[in-house]
């Protein structure tokens, strides 16, 4: 009830949108993509993205922003996560992978 009431907000704009999962607005599968980043591995996903679309040369203007996942500018590692994870209730948790279900699944994430 609680997932199907904040899909009903996200269809109403009643939500913020930043946090709507991709599979609700996206139309990966109407485009085939060939290549689909996860810029949590950043630098060399963002590095192979930036050869392939011809945007190497400026490559400074990219590399040079940190993750905004970790103050040290580098990806979280998996104990941060866990820890980070582990904070949560179970409950939230579980609202968190029905939620975001089909996105876990279409770009490959595991639960939390």
């Amino acid at each position: 009830a609680v997932v199907s009431t904040q899909r009903e907000k996200l269809k109403n704009n009643d939500w913020e949108g930043h946090w709507s999962p991709a599979s609700e607005w996206c139309d990966l599968c109407i485009h085939r993509m060939d290549y689909i980043p996860m810029l949590e591995h950043q630098p060399w996903e963002l590095w192979f993205l930036l050869e392939k679309i011809g945007l190497w040369e400026d490559r400074a203007q990219f590399l040079d922003l940190h993750n905004a996942a970790s103050k040290a500018g580098r990806p979280s590692d998996a104990s941060e996560i866990d820890m980070f994870v582990s904070q949560h209730s179970g409950e939230l948790r579980t609202f968190l992978n029905r939620f975001y279900d089909n996105d876990m699944k279409m770009f490959g994430y595991g639960t939390v």
